[in-house]
């Protein structure tokens, strides 16, 4: 693929407008191996030659000229430049074009040599995730820190393997540093067994989130439904009553530091003699009956074994060190990973507890001192539903802290990785600050807009293949990656891979799978609240 194709006729700041030949195409086609055939039509490298270097562009939209079929125009969104070598290819490359083309300058193909330039492995710390398309071994490195540093977002449809890339990508980082502290929220229980004995797994049966931990938003949230005028009047008595159970048991020296929203333990019993004692103030039965609900509540949820996790008086006991070294691996007792399982989770607490998780984990962050701080990474899968573009009553704590994480996270060593099917309902405070994006297949066309809109110079060109990309290839683009690319995503084995997979119904529906003793068996777990 080392002819001319056809020529520059117009440049801006951003891309070139190519009039190519259309033989000169065919027979690039026709003499590429069969795996680079692809890199001849849309998403593939061009080069542009200059007097003494070489443009990289990726090729997007091609049109057919009506008048003379022999010509074809093309975009070509610049990426990089580089001193062009004695063999005519590239002998360095750098991201962005310091000098532009000139209309007839000429048009060729990148060749595997110029790939290999392209994306070689930078000096800098980087993993691989794999092979860069259409190539069958020039690898694709994703570069460390920048990944980390700055948030990023894992976006595909249902079915592309979007699980299955953020088990190879956490795989690969913890490979790379074995004393991580990565934190996966796990909504579906789907990674329990993808990292093997290098994860550490905590779910309704085994996690212990003490309930004074949250603080008073998170405490509303779970404890006052009332509507708007009157949910002001309960948060309004919850966080005077919350205030004086937290001061109940700490010295008197002490309380006035102690605020609503400190994590200091108290007893159910003295949050539920508070509202008690100011309700006996009121001279009016009514409004005394606001204080009662409240206690009503607390007391549904102290008592139900499914909160057991978190509503638990026997809590009170349990300490906020013991909490975050479990949470965040300190020591990681060479378990880098920490998995929350939130399938078992009732949905009326879910939101509270990814809220208080994520808060707790920016907080403590934010008031370790620099020099011994350790960076920590917050996975947050279906991320649309703790995230959504438009924040409800029911998500707002919970969004409140995600989206602080992304806008204030990176300056404490916190990175936010961000998993969603449907990008186009993700939080834009959210997906904006994610410095990395790595998209799989998206088959609606709003996702396919909100991820073109949120790509970084270089890649928009490459959104044209997004919704036919296969399963396990994505697009990168960012500061995670020297170049935009589309990447042929690792294999996995099939013992690493997440329980994403879709039901074989075909299969299982040709034998029994169920009998009646694993019908008791669920219903039993059901009932005990697993």
């Amino acid at each position: 693929m080392t002819g001319q194709l056809g020529h520059v006729i117009e440049t801006d700041g951003i891309r070139a407008i190519c009039q190519l030949d259309r033989s000169a195409l065919l027979a690039a086609r026709t003499n590429a191996a069969s795996e680079e055939q692809a890199a001849t039509s849309v998403g593939g490298l061009v080069k542009i030659a200059l007097a003494d270097r070489i443009l990289i562009a990726n090729l997007g939209e091609l049109r057919e000229d009506r008048s003379d079929p022999r010509r074809i125009y093309a975009d070509a969104e610049y990426v990089g430049e580089g001193p062009v070598g004695a063999d005519g290819t590239l002998s360095e490359f750098r991201r962005g074009v310091g000098v532009f083309p000139l209309p007839g300058d000429p048009v060729k193909f990148a060749e595997t040599a110029d790939y290999r330039m392209i994306f070689a492995p930078p000096d800098s710390p980087h993993i691989m995730l794999g092979a860069v398309h259409p190539t069958a071994d020039v690898r694709a490195p994703i570069l460390f820190d920048q990944l980390l540093g700055r948030h990023f977002a894992v976006v595909g449809s249902s079915g592309t393997g979007k699980s299955t890339t953020v088990a190879l990508l956490l795989d690969r980082i913890i490979h790379h540093v074995p004393h991580a502290h990565v934190v996966i929220l796990d909504p579906h229980g789907e990674y329990s067994h993808a990292f093997g004995d290098r994860a550490k797994l905590w779910d309704v049966a085994n996690l212990k989130l003490p309930y004074w931990a949250m603080n008073l938003a998170e405490h509303c949230e779970a404890f006052v439904h009332s509507g708007a005028e009157e949910g002001i009047v309960d948060r309004n008595i919850l966080a005077k009553c919350l205030h004086r159970a937290r001061t109940r048991n700490v010295r008197l020296s002490d309380a006035a530091r102690v605020t609503a929203d400190s994590p200091v333990p108290y007893q159910l019993a003295d949050l539920t003699d508070a509202l008690d004692e100011e309700a006996g103030k009121l001279e009016k039965v009514a409004d005394a009956s606001r204080y009662t609900q409240l206690r009503l509540t607390l007391n549904q949820y102290f008592s139900d074994s499914r909160f057991d996790f978190i509503f638990n008086p026997d809590f009170y006991t349990e300490t906020l060190e013991q909490l975050l070294g479990d949470l965040l691996r300190i020591p990681g007792d060479g378990q880098p990973i920490s998995i929350i399982d939130l399938a078992g989770v009732p949905s009326e607490v879910v939101n509270v507890v990814v809220a208080t998780l994520s808060r707790l984990v920016l907080d403590y962050a934010i008031r370790t001192p620099r020099d011994v701080r350790a960076p920590i990474l917050l996975v947050c899968e279906e991320a649309h539903r703790y995230l959504p573009r438009e924040h409800t009553p029911a998500t707002a704590a919970v969004s409140r802290q995600l989206e602080r994480i992304a806008r204030e996270g990176r300056k404490y060593g916190v990175c936010l990785g961000i998993v969603s099917q449907r990008p186009s309902e993700l939080s834009n405070t959210a997906l904006s600050q994610c410095g990395t994006i790595l998209s799989l297949r998206l088959n609606n066309i709003d996702d396919q807009r909100q991820l073109k809109a949120s790509l970084s110079e270089g890649a928009r060109s490459l959104v044209d293949v997004i919704a036919s990309l296969k399963n396990r290839e994505c697009i990168a683009s960012g500061d995670g990656v020297p170049v935009p690319m589309r990447i042929r995503v690792d294999t996995v084995a099939q013992d690493r891979k997440p329980d994403s997979a879709d039901e074989l119904f075909s299969e299982k529906w040709n034998r029994e799978t169920v009998s009646a003793a694993t019908l008791s068996d669920t219903v039993k777990r059901w009932r005990e609240g697993y």
